[in-house]
């Protein structure tokens, strides 16, 4: 008897949609087609991947994919806004993305933005909560609304929500998608005293090489003190598992260090934020974490370096470089700095103390970045650094 034919395509389809989904896990008809079609094609697969390796949860409808994360919590990837520069929301926007949500419960799959404010209002009264109808509520809330149009959980079918924002009197009419405003939420919060509970509860999900597994797949580095003795011990232990077992799935690369452990995206695509990579606060954050290394030597004296010394190392590289860089960026110096170390702390290079002092990370080492200046004299070209 010959053996059953297998599709010679199926391995890499699982490991493009398994990539995908952890890098975004919203993905819409609209906005990735192809995509969805592909999670379609192998629902099962990928649902019983994520249920037994991460205690994940696939939700495939016939025109949305939904990967419900739970167990671990990382603390530096809020919602975005949807603007020509994404920001985090602010604890008034998600205020009044929940409260969108409330009243859009069970509600009519099209309404117009007067009855859906004065529900978000009634919900809001419900919940104990005082809001305004002042431009800085209505900006809020406008910020919300265009989150889940940017999602496909709202269609503007006539006229749009900005005009809110400054017309307290403006109207619009808007489709809402039910099925999918249900797939948002994740967790019970029923019990729940307060949000510190709630992100406990949340990260109490899975079982233990379950759990620490999430943390090698959702952060760039797992650092012996990010776990307990024990978990830390296992997982050295299987490390060599671990590693086939990831890459043949994801393509991550598990690289171990006495340390700890990082998942490396070769090829890209499955992280969230890239580094190194171009422009202005990449680069500076690639000669800043350097400079800090040669400069304080952190593997001889591990202490945290105190913010005015990492400023003014900063402060130097943007005399020596800040021509080649963004004048938009540098416009406010300490925004710059601000966003700088932001995205250090984001990548694990670096952390903040207590203190505001910066504590440079084993990770850091990796990079020394050679520092080559584009001919000024090109013509027609803008001088580039690195």
């Amino acid at each position: 008897m010959s053996a059953p034919r297998t599709d010679p395509q199926r391995d890499g389809e699982l490991v493009t949609a398994t990539r995908a989904l952890l890098a975004r896990p919203w993905r819409t008809v609209e906005s990735d087609p192809d995509l969805v079609a592909l999670i379609r094609r192998h629902t099962d697969a990928l649902d019983a991947w994520f249920t037994q390796e991460l205690n994940y949860r696939l939700v495939v409808t016939a025109d949305t994919a939904r990967l419900v994360k739970t167990g671990h919590v990382p603390p530096d990837r809020p919602l975005r806004t949807v603007s020509a520069n994404p920001r985090p929301f602010t604890s008034a926007e998600y205020t009044a993305l929940a409260l969108v949500l409330a009243a859009t419960t069970s509600g009519p799959d099209r309404t117009s933005l007067r009855d859906l404010v004065n529900a978000v209002h009634s919900a809001a009264a419900e919940a104990g909560i005082v809001l305004d109808t002042d431009a800085a509520s209505r900006r809020a809330l406008v910020t919300a609304l265009r989150w889940l149009i940017a999602q496909g959980m709202v269609r503007e079918l006539d006229r749009g929500v900005a005009t809110y924002e400054h017309d307290a009197d403006a109207d619009a009419l808007l489709e809402v998608r039910q099925d999918r405003m249900a797939l948002l939420p994740t967790g019970a919060v029923v019990g729940a005293e307060d949000p510190d509970e709630l992100v406990s509860r949340a990260r109490e999900r899975g079982s233990g090489p379950t759990s620490v597994r999430r943390r090698v797949v959702e952060d760039p580095v797992v650092l012996a003190g990010d776990l307990d003795p024990a978990r830390f011990a296992e997982l050295r232990r299987r490390a060599a598992d671990e590693a086939r077992r990831l890459e043949a799935r994801t393509g991550l690369v598990l690289e171990a260090r006495a340390e700890g452990f990082a998942a490396l995206d070769v090829d890209g695509g499955c992280s969230d934020v890239a580094f190194p990579t171009g422009g202005t606060l990449p680069h500076a954050a690639l000669l800043l974490v350097s400079e800090l290394v040669y400069q304080f030597r952190p593997e001889d004296d591990p202490d945290p370096i105190p913010w005015a010394s990492v400023r003014e190392v900063l402060d130097e590289l943007v005399a020596e470089h800040g021509r080649y860089w963004s004048k938009g960026a540098l416009a406010d110096r300490d925004r710059f700095a601000a966003d700088v170390l932001a995205l250090l702390v984001s990548v694990r290079l670096v952390e903040v103390a207590d203190d505001g002092g910066v504590r440079v990370l084993p990770p850091a080492a990796r990079y020394a970045p050679e520092v080559t200046v584009a001919d000024e004299d090109a013509e027609d070209e803008q001088p580039t650094l690195l």
